[in-house]
């Protein structure tokens, strides 16, 4: 919504908002675009009076506001339906779906066609560091190019987002189960999908990962569009072998051999998002060379794995993994990395993890924690907003788990463990009550008393 909220202002909106919360870097991002942001969903917040309320689906019935809103029959749609009546109208639409990584996609995508001097417009579910900003409108009558989230849109429209996205060109980029608080089941997903691709043109192009049994499912039950795949050995696929010792990959179309791509982003997940993200570059025109050297320029992500400090040979970074197979490859990523680029591997690689998705809180995932965990020498958990018992899900892992519902138990107790060489990385969905900056100012702190 703080992109969208971007984008209404650029469009020549007066735009304010409210919300539950606001935290970085979505609340620097409006601060810095004068949006005004209101905390709380009470009637004090209808003194703004505006002729047309845009609803997120955080907002629900029962709310004051809602309310207040319904009763007096204001003029109120979804996000999703103002990006389509007011944006996506007669644009090339590019919409990445998946469970994962859809913004990193998105991102790169963006940066490709940037440096090609198309000039998209853009909203992505967070900050790409090439632009600074989540959301543009970009030129006019360019290619637009969008997470398509196959959460559902609003209250009063239980669809999912991506349902209201006429896309023109389309990621699938893998699938899994996940937002237990609104899908029963995976098939429940893959029906979303399906009815999303149903309604898609002839002239369609859709780039789908080949190694996602799921997203097969989904194509098997009825495409009219012309599907393209990538991770497969007809098509697009990469090689981690040879590669000098270096982060990089080679780059396949079926049997010819496309070149070397030296990745600025960790890990093998991230390399099938590169491959992604060139299909679609090279439907614009974009040459395989010249998105090899675009791509080397590409910064990564605000809190996609982002490097926050490096002190006293110590390094923290910041990961929006909330889902277990996220967790996974990011800690995958960290600890083969440095072995690929032929260097002493981190000397303890440390997670802090907060588990605040829905799927998780209801408990769904925690199975799969222990196993997700296990690259990882020191595990801290915050437990304080879950209601399963998560050291019995985790027992397996031994010592090296610590579970505490207080944060400031938390740092004290990796504030006590930390040592020359460490990796940290924070995982959280949310702003983790400021813990990362904390942690951080601790480091400084430490290192100017010596």
């Amino acid at each position: 919504m703080a992109g969208l909220a971007v984008l209404a202002k650029e469009l020549g909106f007066k735009v304010s908002g409210c919300d539950a919360k606001y935290y970085p870097p979505m609340s620097d991002q409006l601060e810095a675009n004068k949006i005004e942001c209101i905390k709380g969903f009470d009637l004090a917040n209808m003194k703004i009076h505006p002729d047309l309320w845009i609803i997120g689906n955080v907002a629900t019935r029962g709310m004051p506001v809602i309310e207040k809103i319904i009763a007096d029959k204001k003029n109120y749609m979804s996000g999703p339906e103002f990006l389509s009546k007011k944006i996506l109208k007669d644009r090339p639409i590019i919409a990445v779906a998946g469970t994962h990584g859809k913004t990193t996609v998105t991102s790169i995508i963006t940066w490709l066609l940037e440096c090609a001097g198309i000039k998209p417009g853009f909203l992505i579910g967070g900050i790409p560091m090439n632009f600074g900003i989540s959301a543009r409108v970009g030129k006019p009558n360019s290619p637009f190019v969008i997470e398509a989230d196959e959460y559902d849109t609003s209250f009063f429209d239980k669809r999912s987002k991506f349902l209201h996205y006429a896309a023109d060109y389309v990621v699938l980029n893998n699938l899994e189960f996940d937002h237990a608080d609104i899908f029963d089941d995976l098939d429940a997903i893959k029906r979303q999908f399906h009815h999303w691709i149903r309604t898609l043109g002839q002239s369609t192009v859709i780039y789908s990962n080949r190694k996602s049994n799921a997203l097969d499912d989904v194509l098997s039950f009825g495409v009219w569009s012309n599907v393209k795949g990538f991770n497969d050995k007809q098509q697009l696929r990469l090689d981690w072998s040879n590669t000098n010792g270096k982060n990089s990959f080679q780059v396949f179309n079926g049997t010819n051999k496309l070149g070397f791509v030296d990745s600025p982003i960790f890990g093998e997940h991230n390399a099938s998002n590169f491959l992604a993200a060139y299909g679609i570059a090279s439907e614009f025109g974009v040459s395989f060379n010249q998105t090899v050297r675009h791509f080397k320029e590409f910064r990564g992500v605000k809190r996609r794995l982002e490097l926050i400090a490096n002190i006293s040979d110590i390094k923290v970074y910041d990961d929006f993994a909330h889902h277990p197979t996220a967790v996974k490859k990011t800690i995958e990523a960290l600890r083969n990395t440095s072995k690929r680029l032929g260097t002493a591997n981190v000397n303890r690689l440390i997670v802090v993890f907060e588990p605040r998705s829905n799927s998780l809180k209801l408990g769904y995932g925690k199975h799969q924690l222990a196993e997700s965990f296990k690259g990882a020498d020191i595990v801290h958990v915050y437990d304080g907003s879950v209601n399963w018992d998560v050291k019995s899900a985790l027992n397996s892992l031994g010592q090296k788990v610590y579970v505490d519902s207080n944060v400031q138990h938390i740092l004290q107790r990796l504030s006590s463990q930390i040592c020359k060489g460490d990796t940290v990385v924070f995982m959280s969905n949310g702003d983790f009550q400021g813990i990362l900056q904390t942690f951080v100012e601790i480091l400084a702190l430490k290192k100017s008393q010596r």
